[in-house]
């Protein structure tokens, strides 16, 4: 009886054997794969990336992961972006043609993107769209990863307001709204933190020339048109 136990308990010990093996083969015995580093990504851009009028685009950043085993050389890849349903509005993003992996001896890698800045208006709606990998782009070189990580949303926004500007401290220029600090920007060069003394009575003159122009007024998120005090 004791053999037939222990007979028993061998088969079972080969098999376990044979399950782990062949578990690390399908494990690490593949193609090269690489996926997307987290769920989502938010981007929120702030006055200094809308104070510069000759630059339209802010600089970003995405992570890939390597799939399996570390590469043993470099391996280039291909990202595009797709249509989110999630958002009304799409992101114009610049995109190298190829990104390539480098970083042989981790399995994540960090690389750059433009987005081109959205139209600060009043009753915006987020801005997002997909980032995705080509694998149809014969510049890609990586079979497909997991599912859920070929794509991740991005997300891009705005947050313009200055932590310092409240009705008391920026009473000159009267309440904050998005559209009243875009025009402060456009003919001052700068941000809040960097305004003059002098520079309320240029913002004043501009918006009444701007006006006297025949220009449309400028109105706030209330619907009303600014005012500088």
């Amino acid at each position: 009886m004791k053999r037939i136990i222990y007979f028993v308990l061998a088969i079972l010990v080969c098999s376990v054997y044979m399950g782990c093996s062949e578990n690390e083969i399908e494990l690490y015995d593949q193609t090269p794969r690489i996926n997307f580093y987290g769920s989502i990504h938010i981007r929120t851009l702030v006055d200094t990336d809308y104070v510069k009028k000759d630059d339209p685009y802010a600089i970003d950043s995405f992570t890939v992961m390597i799939q399996g085993d570390l590469l043993k050389e470099n391996r280039d890849f291909c990202v595009k972006t797709t249509l989110n349903p999630d958002y009304q509005n799409p992101v114009d993003v610049i995109l190298e043609s190829k990104y390539t992996y480098t970083e042989l001896d981790t399995v994540c890698q960090v690389y750059y993107y433009k987005i081109n800045r959205p139209k600060v208006e009043a009753g915006r709606d987020v801005y997002g769209c997909f980032l995705e990998f080509d694998l149809s782009n014969p510049l890609h070189q990586f079979d497909k990863g997991l599912v859920e990580k070929n794509q991740i949303p991005l997300n891009v926004r705005w947050e313009l307001k200055p932590s310092t500007w409240s009705d008391w401290s920026g009473y000159r220029y009267g309440s904050y709204s998005d559209e009243k600090y875009m025009f402060i920007m456009d003919v001052c060069g700068c941000v809040y933190k960097d305004l003059k003394n002098e520079d309320y009575d240029k913002v004043k003159q501009a918006y009444k020339e701007y006006i006297e122009a025949g220009n449309p007024p400028i109105l706030g998120e209330s619907g009303d048109e600014i005012v500088y005090e």
